[in-house]
């Protein structure tokens, strides 16, 4: 009879376990993306908000601080480290949608979808409300080693 209860408790605990490490994966666009623009590196990984990105290098004579922020107390905070991406949700292995996407350019906060592509880049849209009212950039995945760490 113990025989008998030790296997679902054992199964049970199996599946959990499982569960936790699945949870805790890496996702298909986790890594190091070089914006369009090329002025920065983005480190995209899953954190407790969903899928993350935060300013993880950026070019020489580049802008340091969140100088353009609409919160004057935050103009001086670095941009290194500084999240951008977060909230993403993921739709399918390849898509992850209603996210937000910090510009710092200009201090504005939007909705934003991210999609891998067959080609191995990375499809980011900012928008406002409505996607087709936004703005496509593709950013290209590249080795940390290549792009060292700001700060």
């Amino acid at each position: 009879m113990n025989k008998v209860l030790i296997v679902p408790g054992l199964l049970v605990a199996m599946i959990v376990f499982l569960t936790a490490i699945s949870a805790n994966a890496e996702t298909p666009l986790d890594g190091y993306w070089l914006t369009e623009n090329e002025r920065s590196v983005i480190k995209v990984k899953e954190c407790d908000m969903g899928l993350c990105g935060h300013v993880y290098w950026i070019i020489d004579g580049g802008m340091q601080t969140d100088l353009n922020n609409p919160e004057e107390t935050l103009r001086g905070r670095p941009m290194c480290g500084l999240p951008i991406l977060w909230g993403m949700e993921k739709q399918s292995a390849t898509e992850w949608e209603d996210g937000k996407i910090y510009k710092a350019d200009d201090g504005d906060i939007y909705d934003a979808d991210l999609e891998l592509l067959d080609d191995g880049t990375l499809k980011v849209r900012g928008y406002l409300g409505l996607s087709w009212l936004g703005k496509t950039q593709i950013w290209k995945r590249v080795s940390p080693a290549d792009y060292p760490a700001c700060g």
